[in-house]
C-alpha cells in the first residue's frame, strides 16, 4: 500500500522559472555563503550540492534520511560527510511558494540567514515565478497517531483530512504562546514566512565562546540583523516584534520546514509543546519506521 504513488490529474508539482542567486552570512557558522537555485526534473524533490572547495558534487536530497542532528537548526549530509545546514528556511520558502523540484548549488557549508525568517526566499522564489510540471504532488496520509516526548518537550502527528498544526512553547518572562491552524501554502505564506528566529543574548554570547572552535560551531553570526535578541523580557531589535505572536509563528515555520523532508505533502494533524527540530527529525523517522503508519494519498483533493 505504501507503495502506490499518486497519479491522478490536477495538482501539478512545479519547479522555479528560472535560476535564483542568492548570498549571505550563515547564522551559526558567521560564514559568507552563495546559492543558485535551478529548476529540476519532476519527482526529483528538493536537493543540494555543494559547489565549494569542501564539497565533492554529490547531491544530498532534502529528507528525513539525511539529517544529522546539530544544535539550533536543520543539517543534511551525504554519504562521504559532505554537510549542509541551516536548510529550514529555505525549506519553508519553497513549500510556501509550492515548489516541489529544485536544485540548490552552494557555495558553503551553511544557508545565508537573512533577517532570520524566510522572507527573504520568499521574495526571491516570488520574482522567479514557477512553472508546472507534467506529473501530480505527492502526498502521504497518515493513518495512526505517532508521538514523541523528550525531556518535558513532546510532538505528536495524527490523522487528518488535511495538513494543520497546534503548537505551544512558554518562553520566560514573555508568556505561553500558542498558534493553531491550517497550514496550506497561501496561509502558511501569509502569516507565517515572516517570523524571525529568537534566541537569549547570554546565551548567544556563551554559544559564540564555547563552540568557536568546535567543529560544528553555534550562533557565530548571530546579531540583532539576522535573529530577535531578548533580554529578561525585553526585544533588542528595533521596531521590536512583526506581530505579538511573533516567537511561536517561528517555531511553526521551523517545524512546517522540517516536515516537509517528508519528500511529500503531508495529510495529517500536528500537535506539541516546546518542539526543535531534533524532536521533529525523530517524528518522521519513527512515522516512516512504521509502515502501518502512513500511505500515499490517491485523493489530493
Amino acid at each position: 500500500m505504501n507503495t502506490q504513488l499518486n497519479t491522478l490529474p490536477g495538482n501539478q508539482q512545479q519547479t522555479v522559472a528560472e535560476q535564483i542567486h542568492l548570498q549571505g552570512r550563515g547564522l551559526h557558522t558567521g560564514r559568507h555563503a552563495t546559492l543558485r537555485i535551478l529548476p529540476a526534473e519532476v519527482n526529483t524533490g528538493i536537493r543540494f550540492r555543494r559547489i565549494d572547495a569542501k564539497g565533492d558534487g554529490t547531491e544530498i536530497p532534502a529528507h528525513w534520511s539525511r539529517t544529522k542532528e546539530l544544535p539550533l537548526c536543520t543539517c543534511i549530509v551525504s554519504d562521504s560527510g559532505v554537510q549542509v545546514r541551516t536548510i529550514e528556511h529555505l525549506m519553508a520558502a519553497l513549500y510556501a511558494c509550492q515548489i516541489d523540484n529544485a536544485l540548490i548549488e552552494i557555495r558553503g557549508e551553511e544557508l545565508p540567514i537573512f533577517d532570520g525568517s524566510s522572507r527573504a526566499f520568499v521574495a526571491a522564489l516570488d520574482a522567479a515565478g514557477s512553472v508546472p510540471q507534467e506529473a501530480t504532488k505527492k502526498v502521504i496520509r497518515i493513518l495512526k497517531p505517532i508521538e514523541i516526548r523528550e525531556d518535558g518537550r513532546w510532538i505528536k502527528i495524527k490523522p487528518a483530512d488535511s495538513f494543520s498544526i497546534d503548537l505551544t512553547i512558554s518562553l520566560a518572562k514573555f508568556g505561553p504562546f500558542n498558534w493553531s491552524g491550517p497550514v496550506d501554502p497561501v496561509t502558511f505564506k501569509q502569516e507565517i514566512t515572516c517570523a524571525r528566529t529568537f534566541g537569549r543574548l547570554h546565551n548567544g554570547i556563551i554559544a559564540k565562546i564555547a563552540t568557536r572552535f568546535w567543529r560544528d560551531p553555534v550562533c557565530l553570526g548571530a546579531n540583532r540583523q539576522s535573529a530577535l535578541v531578548l533580554v529578561g523580557s525585553k526585544v533588542l531589535n528595533k521596531g521590536g516584534l512583526r506581530m505579538p505572536d511573533e516567537f511561536i509563528r517561528h517555531r511553526v515555520l521551523d517545524t512546517v520546514a522540517d516536515m516537509t523532508l517528508a519528500g511529500a505533502h503531508i495529510k495529517g494533524k500536528i500537535t506539541g509543546y516546546s518542539t526543535a527540530h531534533r524532536l521533529n527529525h525523530k517524528l518522521l523517522r519513527t512515522l516512516f519506521s512504521d509502515e502501518s503508519a502512513w500511505c500515499f494519498d490517491l485523493n489530493i483533493s
